[in-house]
């Protein structure tokens, strides 16, 4: 198996007949350097997509892109759409072990059962280590749906393992921080924190060798 840099320097030369033009078309394999960002994981960094699972909202499919760096930091990214305005929505997925230390019990109580308008600040000084360029101090919950995981990328290939949850999204007063619940089964719950950037922190994207 050819190492991460090894595959980041041959990226699209045995691969001439694809070209890749919108961070939409990655796909497994592919590589995304990103500008500078707040983030330090992420920012002036190169990642390989490393999987593509889906998410999907009614008829709609969103894929999740799984994107590790050349040390094995992972990051998790979905290119969106609002109001005709593209942007980047990166996430990292908190620890079981940890999701209290930002939301403890009492907010997930009111989260899950006052909807939303629910309103929740954060203790930044006590935020796990690692998160703290991933929050902001105080945030509302804006949007509460069902929703389907389903694992590999539905663009590109039959996706299976389908597994139903609820969502919960909570958004900070700019738009730019939130936090992201899903429920699954009856007692099942993940977090993930995210930030919102500008599709143009995205600097460069390259087509993975065919040659693995």
């Amino acid at each position: 198996m050819v190492g991460f840099f090894g595959k980041l320097f041959g990226a699209g030369k045995s691969n001439e007949t694809r070209r890749l033009t919108h961070p939409c078309e990655l796909r497994k394999g592919d590589f995304v350097k990103f500008g500078i960002v707040p983030q330090p994981e992420v920012s002036g960094q190169t990642f390989e997509v490393y999987k593509v699972n889906t998410y999907s909202y009614g008829s709609i499919d969103y894929p999740e892109m799984i994107l590790k760096d050349s040390v094995g930091n992972i990051i998790f990214m979905m290119i969106e759409e609002e109001d005709g305005e593209e942007y980047v929505a990166l996430s990292k997925k908190v620890p079981k072990a940890q999701i209290r230390e930002i939301l403890p019990q009492e907010a997930l109580d009111w989260i899950f059962e006052k909807g939303t308008g629910t309103q929740w600040g954060l203790d930044k000084k006590v935020v796990p280590e690692g998160f703290s360029r991933w929050v902001a101090a105080k945030y509302t919950e804006t949007d509460e749906e069902q929703g389907r995981f389903s694992k590999g990328d539905a663009r590109a290939e039959q996706a299976g393992g389908d597994e139903l949850f609820k969502s919960y999204t909570l958004t900070d007063p700019s738009d730019e921080y939130a936090l992201e619940l899903e429920v699954y089964g009856q007692n099942e719950v993940e977090l993930s924190t995210t930030v919102y950037h500008d599709i143009s922190v995205i600097e460069e994207i390259l087509p993975g060798s065919l040659d693995e």
